[in-house]
């Protein structure tokens, strides 16, 4: 078996089981263990026991963060949008290939998401809350069970291996400084605009933004906006066919047998090494994300999809629009928050040194 054929086997097998015994258990936000399962099985090996605990307690440190300004800061504009600036600036300042991976979105999304889900209830915030570090532990657990099962080292060994790319180089203290200060005004706006409007029912869109915003190039964002649009129509129109095919076979056992054969069907496109391989790695995440929600009483996958295409588009419009205007205030200016940074960045470079 070629390691294209074992990634495929794998990750196509250990979602598929994640969607067996979360729907089987049909435990609160039981949809999300899938997504997990997924995010921490398309990487290429297992990350390990100890960058495991620290997504783990980064989640959780972030979720009670989002808890705490859910019940003391929300009812204090002027002291919750610095503390929001403070942590979204650490946040995207700190997003390093040294960090655990997807822990910035993972942050991001603690101290987002609980404080807008809180206008809802205190006692909603804290069990979606717990829920969310529950199935993240489930979704790490079923990563490493197929890590297990199924390691890079059953694959045969080709004559030739490709060699791993090199990671981009990375810009200095200053440049981080400065770039995180651009992704902390776009999302600190957004944050601002959906909290004060009470926009729950969008939060999507809201996080979508902070995910975005932490890219501070205009042109990165127009391709991470397209890429998302493309992906959602991908996930979307597939899980309209399952849920149609759903309607007419409403029986337990099709449902895992149709989600082994989407699962195979976006896996192959992933490892396939084709153009649109990223576009299919989010439109599976789509998928799953709408499989989960499109499965409820009240919802049908076509309206999930359109809704969902709506706020892509639109994060992605107000991020170009906000990063656009953010670099225009800040670059020009030759006496300011730019040579501030730099100063600021200079300074400790100097202490440290």
């Amino acid at each position: 078996m070629t390691l294209q054929n074992l990634s495929i086997f794998r990750l196509s097998t250990g979602v598929t089981a994640a969607v067996a015994v979360s729907y089987g258990g049909s435990w609160f936000l039981s949809f999300l263990t899938p997504i997990f399962t997924f995010m921490f099985l398309a990487m290429p090996v297992w990350i390990g026991a100890r960058m495991a605990r620290q997504l783990v307690f980064r989640l959780g440190y972030s979720l009670l963060l989002g808890i705490a300004i859910s019940e003391f800061l929300l009812n204090y504009p002027l002291l919750c949008v610095p503390v929001y600036g403070l942590l979204l600036f650490f946040i995207y300042y700190n997003d390093t290939p040294t960090a655990p991976p997807m822990a910035a979105m993972f942050m991001t999304m603690g101290i987002t998401m609980i404080p807008i889900i809180s206008f809802s209830g205190q006692g909603v915030a804290h069990v979606i809350a717990s829920y969310l570090l529950l199935n993240m532990v489930g979704g790490l657990i079923f990563a490493w069970i197929f890590h297990s099962l199924c390691p890079n080292s059953l694959a045969e060994q080709g004559p030739q291996q490709k060699k791993a790319a090199q990671p981009p180089p990375q810009p200095d203290n200053a440049e981080r400084a400065r770039l995180a200060v651009v992704s902390t005004l776009v999302a600190l706006t957004a944050v601002i605009i959906f909290f004060a409007l009470n926009l729950s029912q969008h939060a999507l869109a809201m996080i979508y933004i902070c995910f975005m915003a932490g890219t501070p190039n205009t042109n990165a964002s127009v391709v991470v906006m397209k890429a998302n649009a493309t992906a959602t129509c991908i996930g979307g129109f597939a899980i309209i066919i399952a849920f149609n095919l759903l309607v007419a076979v409403p029986v337990y056992l099709f449902l895992i047998m149709l989600t082994l054969v989407f699962s195979l069907f976006f896996c192959k496109q992933i490892y396939g090494g084709g153009t649109h391989a990223a576009a299919f790695t989010s439109g599976y995440t789509t998928f799953l994300i709408l499989l989960g929600s499109s499965t409820g009483v009240d919802k049908t996958a076509a309206a999930n999809f359109y809704l969902r295409i709506a706020q892509v588009l639109f994060a992605g419009l107000f991020t170009l629009m906000g990063l656009m205007l953010v670099e225009h205030f800040l670059r020009p200016k030759k006496w300011g928050l730019r040579k501030l940074i730099h100063g600021v960045a200079n300074r400790r470079k100097n202490i440290t040194s």
